[in-house]
């Protein structure tokens, strides 16, 4: 099976990546592309956090045959996301098959600036999509005998989509309309302050002693963490308790509307209203924590585990 590694922030992501990924599948050229969607750029920021712009790629996609998002990099929190680490990571997850990685020829020319660019060529094979308006170095085409692919002039960049929306204007055509509703319902690159929390708890023997951490995001960058541990109890208290810690560090520092993440579905279920909290000490604690989350305006949502950023800090 050939299948083709298509990294890059994406953020957004748009048609341009689409047609793309698209065209090498129809062509013949791959089996399957996968979007592997920057967990930490070493070189540039993102406004959009990983977990927003892998859904966005969802979206993108939505199912189509031969495409498809792969979670890798976030999921073993590759930090920074240089090439040479993530493929080396992936080669040991892909040991059977072809292993394609895809970039354009201007990244192509410039990669001796790459970390430990001369491994590269024994992690994957490299795909270039070239207009044939870069001239690649001799000494790289004898290294990395790349496959040269032409590629249609898509006129269409994540910095164009974002400098539209933040002057208000129009980005429809530019990306899909599943893509636009989520970037407008999450409030995503319009000038405003996106502020994420990442919150998890738990308790060694639960009961036990508890730990609790949360981590703060601002516009896919950290600011604040804190972790620790805080008395005696059960898995469940450690997770109200590590929710109720996080919520008093938003009011007091008066931030308004931030997302929060936990990986207890059980917790974020039953501040929705969906599953009864039967002991009353955990009433309590999802009273004081409901309290909070209307004061905030925050908003609490359930992830994988493996996606929880905090989860490292409350390992037992």
């Amino acid at each position: 099976m050939r299948v083709g590694l298509f990294g890059g922030r994406f953020d957004p992501p748009h048609f341009g990546h689409l047609l793309l990924a698209r065209d090498l599948v129809e062509k013949g050229i791959l089996d399957e592309v996968r979007f592997l969607v920057n967990y930490h750029p070493p070189h540039k920021e993102v406004l959009a956090s990983y977990f927003h712009r892998v859904r966005m790629v969802e979206i993108l996609i939505g199912g189509e045959r031969g495409l498809r998002v792969d979670t890798f990099e976030g999921e073993l929190g590759i930090s920074p996301s240089y090439t040479y680490h993530v493929l080396r990571a992936y080669r040991e997850k892909f040991k059977f098959g072809e292993l394609y990685f895809i970039l354009g020829a201007d990244q192509m020319a410039e990669i001796k600036s790459w970390k430990n660019y001369f491994e590269l060529p024994k992690l994957a094979k490299f795909l270039v999509l070239s207009r044939g308006d870069i001239n690649i170095p001799e000494e790289i085409k004898r290294l990395f005998n790349p496959i040269l692919v032409k590629h249609r002039l898509i006129e269409i960049s994540s910095s164009e989509i974002r400098g539209r929306l933040k002057e208000g204007l129009s980005i429809k055509g530019l990306t899909a309309e599943g893509v636009i509703d989520y970037i407008t319902v999450n409030g995503l690159y319009v000038g405003g302050s996106n502020y994420e929390v990442f919150v998890d708890g738990g308790s060694k023997g639960n009961p036990g002693v508890m730990k609790y951490a949360f981590v703060v995001r601002l516009d896919g960058r950290e600011i604040y963490k804190e972790f620790g541990e805080m008395g005696y109890g059960t898995n469940n208290e450690a997770e109200y308790n590590a929710l109720l810690k996080a919520l008093k560090w938003l009011k007091e520092n008066r931030i308004l509307g931030a997302k929060i993440y936990m990986d207890s579905q059980l917790v974020v279920n039953q501040i929705k209203g969906s599953y009864s909290v039967k002991a009353e000490n955990l009433r309590e604690l999802k009273n004081l924590c409901e309290n909070l989350l209307n004061e905030t305006s925050a908003k609490i949502e359930h992830i994988d585990r493996r996606m929880n950023i905090a989860d490292k800090f409350t390992r037992l």
